[in-house]
């Protein structure tokens, strides 16, 4: 089995769980809300209920922007190179690829620092460490390296790429 195929594979795995996830995030941020304008109708209040959902709704956020990479909802420059020929819209393509690569590198390596300095500050309300909210950059900075990779490993004479991005 080829790096491609193994990167793949894991990237597919991967998105599948983040997809539960999201499901469940969202189900999750619905009940809160809901579950506080009930509380505020009958006078009283859910004092975290806020809190509790601006950190699911920020972790939607950024992994569902993992998801939406995997499945190319992005908005693309597909075709701008296309003007310059099939080399050179490899060559953009790479490039962009190869940027976005070291950007999310970034991201993921200062979110880990972030999150490991932020250990010992708790949120107000629910009293967590602010280290667990945070840690979604990260997270979701290694899930966005792991598509990357699989996008750089892909060959253009790959046979069946559609057929393997399906989770």
């Amino acid at each position: 089995m080829s790096l491609h195929h193994q990167l793949l594979s894991a990237s597919n795995r991967v998105n599948h769980w983040v997809e539960r996830l999201l499901l469940l995030a969202g189900v999750a941020i619905s009940i809160i809300l809901f579950a506080q304008v009930v509380a505020r109708y009958a006078g009283h209040s859910l004092s975290w209920s806020e809190e509790v959902g601006r950190y699911l709704l920020v972790a939607t956020t950024f992994l569902g922007a993992t998801v939406a990479y995997k499945r190319a909802h992005f908005i693309g420059l597909a075709g701008f190179g296309a003007r310059f020929g099939l080399v050179m819209e490899q060559v953009i393509l790479r490039g962009l690829q190869l940027m976005t690569l070291a950007c999310f590198g970034l991201i993921t390596w200062y979110g880990v620092l972030y999150t490991l300095k932020s250990w010992d500050q708790t949120s107000t309300a629910v009293q967590m460490p602010m280290s667990l909210p945070i840690s979604v950059l990260p997270v979701s900075g290694a899930i966005f390296l792991l598509h990357i990779l699989v996008d750089l490993t892909k060959r253009k004479a790959d046979p069946t790429p559609d057929e393997d991005d399906t989770p």
